[in-house]
């Protein structure tokens, strides 16, 4: 006896299994590679806003021993900005600029002068709208102002640039005193010091339990202790009483301060 199977449901049930199956996946795998794509397209635009706030970053840098401030640096930033995306941007903003604040490592070590410049902008992307109808990003530079023309002098024997010249620079308290002092005088060792917060801060100090500075950003002016302390504060925190900057000795006395009665100063 010959039997026959049926085997014509069975294909057909399978065709229509792959056509469910290809209904649901393609469109999430269009979407995927559209999602991608866009993606790709925010990091080429975020590169081109890195690349213009770095060039207007190195202009400034080049004109800080001419130009005290630079006037309408913002806006011209943004301008440029919004102009070299052609339409891939929806709005660009400065949310930042600090312009020739010094700041202190851990050590004490000063390094003044630095640019700190932030932009957060925002890029409409149209797919997939569902999912993520813009994306927003930001970027920040920071650099040093070139200001060595100011302390332009005749050329010194190399026997000169041995000798430390270390008593040329002191530190005074900017919101009280009237006093120069050294870097080791009793006064000012224990006292607060203001710094830029960066990752090197954020990496040697944890943030104050009172003031809670662990929410700015970086390029914020914050203070710690260097010889004591292992926080950083805000500036409105009740431990930060006053604080202490560092200043050439020349700048300090036409600034009307005059040495330490305990030090001299240096």
């Amino acid at each position: 006896m010959l039997i026959r199977k049926n085997t014509k449901g069975r294909r057909s049930w399978g065709r229509g299994s792959v056509a469910v199956e290809t209904a649901i996946l393609l469109p999430l795998f269009v979407i995927g590679i559209l999602t991608i794509g866009y993606l790709l397209k925010f990091c080429m635009v975020s590169e081109g806003v890195h690349h213009s706030l770095a060039d207007e970053a190195h202009r400034i840098a080049a004109e800080a021993s001419l130009t005290l401030y630079p006037a309408g640096f913002e806006s011209d930033l943004a301008q440029r900005i919004e102009g070299e995306s052609r339409g891939e941007i929806g709005s660009a903003d400065v949310g930042r600029f600090l312009y020739r604040v010094p700041g202190f490592s851990r050590g004490g070590m000063a390094y003044s002068d630095l640019i700190a410049v932030s932009v957060s902008f925002d890029t409409p992307l149209k797919l997939p709208h569902l999912f993520l109808g813009e994306a927003y990003g930001e970027r920040t530079v920071l650099c040093r102002a070139f200001v060595g023309m100011q302390n332009a002098g005749p050329a010194k024997p190399f026997s000169e640039m041995e000798e430390d010249e270390s008593g040329s620079t002191v530190w005074v308290f900017p919101r009280a005193g009237e006093r120069y002092h050294s870097e080791h005088c009793t006064y000012i060792e224990n006292q607060p010091r203001e710094v830029l917060l960066d990752r090197n801060i954020r990496r040697f100090y944890s943030p104050c339990k009172l003031c809670g500075p662990d929410s700015k950003r970086d390029g914020t002016l914050v203070y710690c202790f260097p010889a004591s302390g292992h926080a950083y504060h805000t500036g409105e925190c009740t431990i930060v009483e006053r604080y202490v900057i560092e200043i050439s000795k020349e700048e300090a006395e036409k600034q009307g301060y005059t040495p330490c009665s305990k030090c001299g100063g240096g």
